[in-house]
């Protein structure tokens, strides 16, 4: 009698307990190794802070968040390989990724088919989202931050000599993509450019004939289309035959460390960025636990890159999507589940530190735009561009 007294008082014991008896999956595609690396190393460090807040501070009705990880390398056709073992063998409610323009391109194709959402940290091609169900994004429209940095350099530049340049590493997607329209937007805002857009293979180790080309004509700006690291080879031809030129660039660019990347050469040199770390409380006490556990993982940063604050927030959009959609992780509703998740997505207003997050009706979100300038190889904020009304 006593042990059946001992046996019902621990089954009510563990009725009141905290129900962790499902978790609710979340699959992170994210580039942790290959080309991205470099960018994309902080992105697995900022979903588990996330959801390290989230479950100590309670879960989401009840159930703690889990997350499935799958590194594509960077490569576009596993970002397909990846949303389809979240959807098919971990049941997953939806996906953090994935990372750049061209994985999101595959992807999103799938999980269009698979009815699983998706929102990428990183890719910021225009049009991603664009007639699509399933796919929504954390990030902003390229073309449209590298307008808004272009008025700031207007306003706020220093630069004279309106004449540019446009470099980009020609075998790298996005790189291809925004030298097609940089030059246009350059134009349209006053700038003349002193030779076309001119593109070199990412491993090139000399870069003195695409310099070269510009014959002595020393453009007021050097716009670079392409991740730091080529750009620090840029920049270091450019210097070596003697042109001055400022050094512009996109979110693509938007490294914390771009100033120990290009130390003296990336003096005064000024990109547009989406996060800033310096913004209110909530951005500075993000900022401070990405860099405690960066140095946790022995990951050596500067600072909170903005697609790893992208995927800060991507988490807790999620989240609340889930809490206000009831979601419960049983398999056997996982269908039904999806579906309710994309719906509440549509309707977020969410506080983050990328922002106010909101979804235009193409699932686009709407950001700000950080003008951000490197002085003595720090970064300074030059201006801020308010974020686009969600439509």
């Amino acid at each position: 009698m006593k042990k059946r007294l001992l046996l019902i008082a621990g089954l009510a014991a563990s009725m009141l307990a905290p129900a962790w008896s499902q978790d609710l999956v979340l699959g992170l595609s994210h580039a942790k190794t290959g080309r991205y690396a470099g960018v994309g190393v902080g992105t697995e460090i900022a979903v588990d802070i996330a959801v390290a807040e989230i479950n100590a501070a309670g879960g989401i009705n009840g159930r703690k968040i889990r997350i499935e990880k799958f590194d594509t390398g960077g490569e576009a056709k596993n970002a397909q390989v990846a949303v389809q073992k979240f959807a098919e063998d971990a049941k997953a409610l939806g996906v953090i990724g994935p990372f750049s323009s061209q994985e999101a391109q595959v992807g999103f194709a799938a999980g269009e088919r698979l009815e699983i959402v998706q929102i990428p940290n990183a890719a910021s091609a225009p049009g991603l989202t664009k007639d699509r169900k399933w796919a929504f994004r954390i990030t902003e429209d390229e073309g449209k931050q590298f307008a808004r940095l272009l008025r700031t350099m207007a306003a706020k530049g220093g630069v004279t000599n309106k004449t540019a340049a446009v470099m980009y590493p020609s075998d790298e997607f996005v790189g291809k993509a925004l030298s097609a329209w940089m030059p246009n937007l350059l134009e349209a805002n006053g700038w003349k450019m002193v030779i076309p857009a001119e593109g070199f293979p990412t491993n090139a180790t000399d870069l003195s004939p695409h310099i070269t080309k510009l014959k002595g004509n020393t453009p007021g700006v050097l716009a670079f289309a392409g991740l730091p690291d080529g750009t620090a080879k840029v920049m270091k031809e450019l210097r070596r035959q003697g042109h001055n030129s400022l050094l512009i660039g996109g979110q693509i660019f938007a490294d914390p460390d771009i100033g120990k990347i290009l130390g003296a050469d990336g003096e005064n040199a000024t990109y547009v960025a989406w996060y800033w770390w310096d913004t209110n409380d909530r951005t500075r006490q993000f900022e401070r636990k990405f860099l405690e556990e960066a140095k946790k993982r022995g990951v050596n940063k500067s600072g909170a890159h903005h697609v790893d604050a992208s995927a800060y927030d991507i988490v807790y959009v999620l989240a609340d999507a889930m809490r206000r959609s009831g979601a419960t992780g049983d398999a056997a509703k996982v269908k039904a589940e999806r579906t309710a998740i994309r719906d509440a997505l549509r309707t977020t207003n969410l506080a983050g530190v990328t922002g106010n997050v909101c979804f235009s009706k193409d699932n686009d979100s709407e950001l700000p735009g950080y003008i951000i300038r490197i002085k003595g190889g720090q970064r300074t904020l030059l201006d801020v561009h308010p974020a686009d009304k969600c439509n």
